[in-house]
């Protein structure tokens, strides 16, 4: 549980830096980023694909095999919507709940993005497994 609540920090602070246009205090010489610039989407983009790769790349035992090809490329796409979102998604762990015991990247895309329109053009989070919601039946047949 504790790493779930550090996920969805960091992910909070990157995306008030992205949407608030944070100044970086260091420079880091791997993405050639100087000191004084401001966080980025592109920036965003190039951290994350760093990120991923080590993952993609690590051992079974820190990763497990099956998951970089399914629910790895899920939590990438999630991460991705929840910084570059232009409203700040209250809850990281609704979009990782809307996609419990999805494998497919396509569906979980589907889902991500029904989440954010009901957020966006209704005020509603969608907290409930959309494989045995009402709304599930309604907007994902």
């Amino acid at each position: 549980m504790e790493d779930m609540a550090t996920g969805e920090i960091r992910l909070s602070i990157l995306w008030e830096w992205l949407h608030k246009g944070a100044v970086l205090t260091e420079g880091d010489p791997e993405t050639g980023t100087k000191a004084g610039a401001v966080f980025t989407q592109e920036l965003f983009q190039t951290l994350l694909k760093q990120e991923y790769e080590k993952l993609l790349q690590a051992s079974d035992k820190d990763v497990f095999a099956a998951s970089k090809s399914t629910t790895l490329p899920i939590a990438r796409e999630i991460a991705t919507v929840f910084v570059l979102s232009k409203i700040k998604v209250p809850w990281f762990i609704d979009l990782l709940n809307i996609n419990l015991n999805n494998l497919d990247l396509a569906e979980a895309k589907r889902r991500i993005e029904l989440y954010i329109d009901a957020l966006t053009n209704e005020g509603k989070r969608i907290t409930e497994n959309l494989d045995f919601a009402e709304v599930a039946k309604i907007n994902l047949v």
